[in-house]
Formats: C-alpha cells, structure tokens, sequence
C-alpha cells in the first residue's frame, strides 16, 4: 500500500523460516540493470552534466564498482572498457567549459568528483595520473574559509564533498593524494567556516559548530551538518584535539534533535523546522533524514571510542528506515529505497546482527515487485547514481558482499 511518500512495509520483523534471495537472482537482476542503464543513459555531453550525481560519471563509477568486486570476472573487461567512454565523456564536457575554481571543487555536482571517479577508472586501465593531478589542483581553494558565497562546506559543491575524494582516492589508489598538512589546512577551514557561522546564529547553548546552505541550516547528509561532520570525522588524526572537542559537541547536538515523532525515531530536515513547536519534517531520504544522518552517528561510534550512544541512535534510526524507508520517490539511494537498503547493510557492519542482513534482502527484492513498478514515481534521471538504477545496482552488488558494503563514495568505514 502507497503511504504518499512511502509503501506500507509487508513484511515481517523476522521470519524464523526465512531463505535469502539466492545469489543467482540478485547476479541477474543486476546485469538486467546494467544493460538497462547503459541504454537509457549514454555517453554524450548531453548527458554528462551533473556531475556523479545524476551524470555520466556516476555510472562510470558504478560500472568501476562492479569491475572491482569481482563478482562478474566474465564482464570485468566490458565494464571497464564502458566505465572509461562514460567517464571520458564526463571530463571533456566539463574541460570545455569555463567554471570558476572554486566551483569546480564540487565532489557531487563537478569537476573534483569527476576527476576522482577518472583516476579510479584509469588505475584500473593504465596511468591514472593524469586525473590525480587534475584533482589535487583545487585542494587550494579548499584551504579558502569563505570559498563559496551559499555554503562552502557541503557534500555537493563544498569542501566535504572534496575530502572524501582524498580518503576515497587514498584508499582504492594506495598513493598519498595530499600532504597531510594540506589535508589539515582544509580541515581547518571547515571547523572555522562552523564556528564563523555558529558565531552568527542565535542559539542557545550547544551546537559549537553549524552550517548553512543557501541560508538553510540542513541537518541531513547531503547538503547539511551531519553530512559534513561525518567527513571531518574520516581524518581523525588529522584533528587537533580542541577541534576534535568541538565536532564532537556538534554531533551530540544532532543527537539530541533526533526524537521520536509518531513511533518513528528521525531528525528534522533543518535547524529551525527541528526547533519549531511541532518539530518540524521528518523525511527517511539519504540526504534529508533518517537513511542519512545515521551515517553521522556509526562514523561518531567508531572514532569515540565505540560510544554505545551513537549506536543506539544507529539502531533506531535503522528501526525507523524499517517502518517508513519503502520510499516512493524511485530506486534510488539518495531519496529511494536503495538508500533506505544500505542503512541495513551499515548495521550489520556496525553490529554482525543478521536480521540487518533479512531486511537489507527484503528492501532489495521490494524494487522488483509489482507494487513497486506500478505505485511508484519515475525520476527525473532514472538511470543515474543518485537518483536512479546505477545507484541501485551499488546496492544490489553491496547485498552480495555485507562485509564489504558502502554507500557509493560516502563510506563510513574509510579510514
């Protein structure tokens, strides 16, 4: 049944003789998504703006995540050959065009992100380098306070959204990306543009940092404080203590605006709805609400010496993503249930409780029934990253491999 903005779940808590879907299934339900998005969304400069949110070099980065994995050995090649015309495209389109540096370091929405998921293509044909140092090139702005007039720290145009691109690059490149010094330089900035701002706003007491986009102080994950603590907190050591202090203040805020409205347990979209008399919205979406914020809260149980707070707030969150997370907006993981599924899978990381793993399942085979097809909407670009099928089949692969599942260049567990 369509809620509005989500399914009536159907399923049950626990099932005692409940079968996983086997992994034959899951193996073609995504090659079928993969041919379907490769169709629907082609390597042209028509479809390359948007970055890795909605453009071409999203799905460049789904087929890289594919080729890695290494669950598809027989369509390795073909993947990786379709990740470089896919991301090529995406550079030139941005090449050609003449943006200001500041705006090219937007991870999500421009040129750093594509640079990013380049590297990551070409490390796995041949020299990646080039992409590196395209990349690297606009850490220099980052350093800059006030780099942007709207909100310069943000996961879509901002220096969160840049800093995971270091730890991600890090990782999967194994090459230091950046001094470390630089590295904290931008780190610093971010904690000055919070208290700057924080400095700005009247509030009573707690938070010592916070953060606005376009004049909206955003709680969720994609363009609003607990998407930008949860990066700061991927380079604990590169935090002096005093600043550490202060993001952890800022994360126990969060957690003290997360409530339970109507059997739910979530956190309002933005600062001033959460401090309202009715406790303003409360959306389940990666990027405004509970599927998000959640990610705040497992990376704060894994730096503060494994808090049993910060889980608990996981495993309500988790709860709530349950009840209300068969989202009706599409497949997607920023506003889909896709980005409902990973919650799941970021449990059982967190905790080894299979029952992350039935729901996770459960969330994954939702998308194929007929009540999914028929009750729910079509997105504005539904083969994309963020809002579409590639974005799903990060999901559906991640489902193969809990252990090693990560919502697509967000993960809570880089370190």
């Amino acid at each position: 049944m369509n809620l509005g903005r989500y399914f009536k779940n159907p399923y049950p808590d626990i099932e005692i003789s409940y079968s996983p879907t086997p992994r034959e299934v899951y193996e073609g339900r995504i090659l079928s998504c993969v041919d379907h998005v490769l169709k629907g969304l082609q390597p042209t400069h028509k479809n390359a703006g948007g970055g890795v949110y909605i453009g071409t070099a999203g799905v460049a980065y789904m087929l890289y995540y594919l080729a890695k994995s290494g669950h598809f050995p027989n369509h390795k090649e073909k993947f990786l050959e379709a990740a470089k015309s896919y991301v090529d495209v995406s550079v030139e389109y941005y090449e050609q065009r003449n943006i200001e540096p500041c705006n090219q370091v937007g991870f999500l929405l421009s040129n750093s992100g594509v640079y990013a998921v380049a590297a990551l293509v070409y490390n796995l044909l041949q020299n990646c380098m080039k992409y590196v140092k395209l990349f690297q090139d606009l850490s220099a702005e980052c350093e800059k306070v006030e780099m942007l007039p709207n909100g310069s720290d943000e996961l879509f145009v901002g220096r969160a959204g840049y800093l995971l691109g270091i730890r991600l690059l890090q990782r999967d490149l194994k090459i230091e990306i950046l001094p470390a010094e630089t590295i904290r330089k931008i780190i610093r900035a971010a904690v000055q543009s919070g208290e700057k701002f924080r400095s700005h706003v009247n509030l009573e007491g707690e938070p010592p940092l916070m953060y606005a986009y376009y004049k909206t102080m955003s709680l969720g994950a994609g363009h609003g404080v607990s998407g930008i603590l949860q990066v700061l907190l991927t380079f604990p050591d590169h935090i002096n203590p005093e600043s550490l202090t202060l993001i952890q203040r800022s994360v126990d805020y969060l957690l003290s605006r997360c409530v339970d409205k109507q059997g739910c347990y979530n956190i309002a979209t933005d600062l001033e709805t959460s401090l309202s008399s009715d406790g303003g919205t409360h959306l389940v979406h990666w990027c405004h609400g509970a599927a998000g914020v959640v990610y705040l809260f497992a990376r704060a149980y894994l730096v503060f010496n494994r808090d049993q707070k910060y889980l608990d707030a996981c495993v309500l969150l988790a709860d709530t993503v349950w009840k209300c997370g068969l989202l009706s907006k599409g497949p997607g993981i920023c506003h889909g249930v896709a980005g409902s599924g990973y919650v799941f899978l970021i449990l059982y990381r967190l905790t080894q409780d299979e029952k992350y793993l039935y729901r996770a399942d459960r969330f994954g085979g939702f998308m194929f029934t007929e009540a999914f097809s028929v009750g729910a909407r079509t997105p504005d670009r539904p083969h994309s990253l963020f809002e579409g099928l590639a974005g799903t089949i990060c999901f559906l692969n991640d489902i193969l491999q809990p252990t090693k599942a990560e919502f697509p260049l967000a993960d809570v567990f880089l370190d």
